[in-house]
């Protein structure tokens, strides 16, 4: 297996950084972009293995899709139609590519099977099927276990109504909200109050500027009129990902230095711009918007505080977290993040697992973890269970900590294809 060698910094970091576009809005516009009318360009988009999967997924479905290499993403909508009534998706660990086009497949006409590798077989989808079958779709786990492989067997949407327990993921909400205006009848969706609502803001608002008015009566019941259009979008700019941004943030705060994200400002659509504007601030770092993007200044005797958080909507950056709290002055807890445990690996026992190579401290809880701080950190070898977020995460370590190895390095290809190259900018600034 191929290993990464992380080289310690001598001193602070001071650069500006590019990171790709935002995973979560690419792959939300890929699908806007489809049931729209029409072509759409997406500029500024991921290209990485999650948004290869989606758009693979959405050529098999019939749809044309044009990807010109420089970011720009062309998609020729067909205005709610699934043009092929039978497919076969293999949608790899790619959890938001399983969800959004389960919804999506179900508005067709036809027979489709959505599988993928064997830890997606572990996640559980059946809050997501239940609701496609409130719907009048049938939709089901042959295995009976509510994971994939997921069976879609569907003449669009019988009935409008539906509720669903989105506790394990809001993406449930978003997929069901996506397709909705594509049905033939007014829809209404509610979702248990355990839901993570950043997310869904983040489809709710795309919706919108796609042309979709959508109402939310008491903060978890939504509502879209029958006889709305998605409108194709000629030039529709993906920001930055907030969560790729989150490492580069976080490196600042290690060396006491200062990154700036270029183009990514504290207004962004996506939930995890909080780490920037709120947990490194707590940690006693500066955040402060600038013309050329979002600014974080590390405190200049690199002494980071300890802090109690609760990071249940925006928990793909608590394993970001995890590699800066064995440097803080305190012990830094993490609550509110179970539903993490079913993501590309049980990231909280990952967290505590890898954080203890290190020589640190930890303790592993139901919905989170705490990891105190140390004084006799070392160098290690970390395992990355193939989750890109593993990768990105413990790699910051390394930049303090002289001997760190990051295995299966290549799994940040997911949703970050250069980052080992950019983190060495970052070394050489």
């Amino acid at each position: 297996m191929s290993l990464y060698k992380v080289n310690p910094l001598e001193g602070s970091v001071n650069a500006v950084i590019r990171v790709p576009g935002s995973k979560s809005i690419t792959n939300r516009a890929l699908i806007l972009g489809a049931l729209a009318n029409g072509s759409s360009t997406i500029t500024g988009a991921l290209e990485s293995e999650d948004t290869q999967v989606m758009t693979e997924a959405l050529r098999a479905l019939g749809f044309s899709i044009d990807v010109d290499g420089s970011g720009a993403i062309t998609v020729q909508g067909r205005g709610g139609v699934v043009p092929a009534n039978t497919a076969s998706l293999n949608l790899s660990n790619s959890g938001t590519s399983i969800r959004f086009l389960a919804a999506l497949c179900s508005l067709g006409h036809g027979t489709y099977h959505l599988d993928g590798t064997a830890r997606m077989r572990e996640r559980p989808q059946g809050p997501l099927l239940n609701g496609l079958q409130q719907l009048g779709v049938h939709a089901f786990s042959p295995a009976g276990t509510g994971c994939p492989p997921l069976e879609i067997e569907t003449t669009g949407w019988k009935h409008g109504e539906c509720e669903l327990d989105a506790t394990a993921s809001s993406q449930f909400i978003s997929a069901l909200l996506m397709a909705a205006p594509c049905a033939a009848r007014s829809v209404q969706i509610t979702a248990n109050e355990r839901f993570r609502p950043l997310y869904v803001e983040i489809t709710t608002q795309m919706m919108r500027q796609w042309g979709i008015n959508v109402t939310n009566t008491n903060g978890h019941t939504w509502r879209i009129e029958n006889g709305q259009h998605y409108v194709p979008m000629p030039a529709y700019q993906v920001e930055p990902d907030a969560s790729s941004a989150s490492y580069f943030f976080a490196a600042a705060a290690l060396t006491g230095g200062s990154v700036i994200v270029s183009q990514l400002h504290n207004h962004a659509l996506q939930g995890d711009i909080r780490f920037a504007t709120e947990i490194l601030p707590a940690m006693g770092c500066t955040t402060v918007e600038t013309a050329e993007g979002l600014r974080v200044t590390g405190p200049p005797t690199s002494c980071l505080h300890g802090i109690d958080v609760d990071m249940s909507l925006i928990s793909d950056t608590s394993l970001t977290l995890a590699a800066l709290a064995p440097f803080a002055d305190g012990p830094t807890r993490v609550r509110g993040i179970a539903h993490s445990r079913l993501q590309e690996c049980d990231r909280i026992h990952a967290a505590v697992t890898e954080v203890r190579k290190l020589g640190a401290v930890a303790e592993e809880y139901e919905d989170g973890w705490q990891i105190w701080p140390s004084d006799s950190l070392h160098g290690a070898t970390i395992e990355t269970y193939n989750d890109h977020r593993v990768a990105m995460s413990f790699a910051l370590a390394g930049l303090r900590i002289p001997g760190v190895n990051i295995l299966n390095p290549s799994c940040t290809a997911k949703t970050f294809p250069g980052y080992w190259q950019t983190l060495e900018q970052l070394c050489s600034s």
